[in-house]
């Protein structure tokens, strides 16, 4: 009796294994054959400093604030000045970013430097998983920056972050008092790729025109390249970096300058995205930011900037089920 229901447990164990088997092939069969699209390769609009590939859905609104913090550096051994027990300077932008629709979204922002900027950015290939596979994002985005004041000169007191002294009239380098002379365009496209759940890269092909330039040896267009990065370690905390490389052919010659880069933390939670970092440059817009660094990333005043960035999502339109 014993052996007869053991055999007929070793029987329907066996079936039950047979069944489970073909049933889990059948749903991994029918997985590949599904076409899934992938989403949250960033999460925000902005990697950091720069924007991520990442477009938002149809009437979503997000307002901005960001702010850099440092300090002035020594110049000749001595300290030039000091503002403030926290920080000798700062610098803020306020800004908002619409979504016309689920892969069209513009926005724009105004710095307390006297620059607006803004830009259109567009959607162009979402990444795919399953039967119709594409490995990458790809996102096109035009923009441009423009000062509201005639600035006629460069920093000359050996102070590099000058350039960003609102107090100082005369710390840059157009020069002409036209709006031609005192805009910038640029054009990039955003290449992302989503490997896992944790891990999103990015690569950003870069085109800036000026305007205008004081030295006839500085270069109108330049070409650059940016790289981003983010790791989520959490489930609304994740960390990421990103780097900008301008080639020598496409850097100012009148001024030294250094790529810009950034090192923080994203913490996410409803409808509230603050991120912190640590960077080398306090202006905004990324034609300005890409090529007008002045300070090399490092830990010595004048080059190690605090900077986060304050974005409060709101939905004006409800999506349908």
């Amino acid at each position: 009796m014993k052996s007869k229901l053991f055999i007929s447990i070793l029987f329907y164990l066996g079936l039950t294994s047979t069944y489970g088997q073909g049933l889990l092939d059948e749903l991994y069969f029918e997985e590949k054959e599904r076409t899934e699209t992938v989403q949250s390769t960033f999460k925000m609009l902005r990697i950091g400093m720069f924007h991520s590939v990442e477009t938002r859905q149809k009437g979503v609104l997000e307002l901005s604030a960001y702010s850099r913090y440092w300090n002035i550096p020594e110049v000749d051994g001595e300290v030039v000045e000091r503002n403030s027990f926290a920080s000798d300077r700062m610098s803020v932008r306020f800004g908002a970013d619409i979504a016309i629709t689920d892969k069209f979204t513009i926005g724009g922002g105004w710095a307390n430097n006297g620059v607006l900027d803004g830009y259109f950015k567009h959607r162009i290939v979402q990444q795919q998983k399953g039967k119709k596979s594409i490995p990458f994002s790809i996102t096109g985005i035009i923009g441009g920056s423009h000062r509201l004041e005639n600035l006629e000169n460069i920093p000359g007191d050996g102070d590099v972050t000058s350039i960003y002294d609102t107090t100082i009239p005369n710390t840059s380098i157009n020069l002409e008092d036209s709006f031609y002379d005192k805009t910038n365009v640029f054009a990039q496209l955003l290449i992302a790729r989503k490997f896992n759940r944790n891990l999103s890269l990015q690569v950003s092909p870069t085109l800036i025109f000026r305007g205008s330039n004081r030295f006839e040896e500085n270069p109108d267009t330049h070409l650059a390249i940016g790289f981003g990065g983010r790791y989520k370690v959490g489930k609304h905390t994740s960390l990421f970096s990103e780097y900008y490389w301008l080639p020598e052919s496409s850097a100012l010659q009148n001024i030294e300058t250094f790529g810009a880069y950034s090192l923080g933390v994203n913490w996410e939670v409803s409808k509230v995205q603050i991120q912190l970092f640590l960077t080398n440059t306090g202006n905004y817009a990324e034609d300005i930011v890409i090529t007008e660094t002045p300070a090399n990333f490092n830990f010595k005043d004048g080059n190690l900037f605090f900077g986060w960035n304050f974005t409060y999502v709101l939905h004006l339109k409800k999506r349908k089920n």
